[in-house]
């Protein structure tokens, strides 16, 4: 399978999350733009943290910029070999997991809200869209597999929607490769700011957060059923798989 990206323009998202409060940033954008900045050096932390101080006992998750933007790792390449193409990355970031894709020989794709993202992913030769994966999408019901890793479940603030529309991309039988966090019953969403080393800040966006149990409710609830969970160097990983 040949895949083409066809550029597509972001739009703000809250869906189920926002009802009512009208457009809201996407992850990372807005404000000092923290993630635009940081993704072309490869370099630095982010933290992402509540928006509202009241918050803070949601806890705050830190993110390595030299992961995101280094190659996949060996275990994350074990992991894709577990899957079958083509493969829809989903909030696709610099593009390492479309890189190893490719290197394995699976067709592979990914959608991403963020411009320099976009332009690192295809710099690096992967084929990636700019857009929300609530926009239209190539290929819909044809993917054989999708992935939501690096925390990218939160994506949109709801979970079960997220897993409501990537289960709807998939083929029969497709399955998502999707990251979760400790404790396995966190099950938390909330408006978050992402924030460099500098506490220079975005807008507010919505996200969320789950652990391995939630996720699981979360995806019987969107269609999906957990089929593998697999803890791999600290790092907590679910096969789901769209029902017939």
């Amino acid at each position: 399978m040949s895949i083409q990206a066809v550029p597509r323009g972001p739009r703000a998202r809250a869906d189920g999350f926002a009802a009512g409060m009208g457009p809201l940033a996407l992850f990372g954008q807005g404000g000092h733009e923290p993630y635009a900045r940081s993704l072309p050096l490869g370099l630095g932390r982010l933290t992402l943290r509540p928006e509202s101080p009241w918050r803070e006992t949601i806890g705050r998750v830190h993110f390595n910029m030299l992961g995101w933007s280094g190659p996949a790792t060996a275990d994350e390449r074990e992991l894709l070999r577990t899957l079958r193409g083509p493969v829809l990355d989903v909030g696709c970031g610099p593009g390492r997991m479309l890189e190893a894709a490719r290197e394995l020989g699976l067709a592979s794709m990914g959608v991403d809200s963020s411009p320099a993202a976009v332009k690192l992913a295809t710099d690096r030769g992967g084929a990636a869209i700019l857009g929300s994966i609530f926009d239209p999408v190539p290929h819909e019901r044809g993917w054989g597999s999708a992935l939501l890793l690096d925390g990218n479940i939160g994506i949109g603030g709801n979970i079960r929607v997220l897993l409501e529309r990537v289960a709807s991309l998939l083929a029969p039988g497709g399955q998502v490769l999707a990251e979760a966090e400790a404790p396995d019953f966190l099950d938390v969403a909330y408006l978050a700011v992402l924030e460099d080393s500098d506490g220079r800040a975005s807008a507010a966006f919505p996200w969320a957060r789950a652990g391995s149990k939630a996720l699981a409710f979360h995806a019987a609830r969107a269609g999906l059923d957990a089929v593998a969970t697999r803890t791999v160097q600290d790092r907590v990983f679910l096969t789901l798989e769209r029902r017939p």
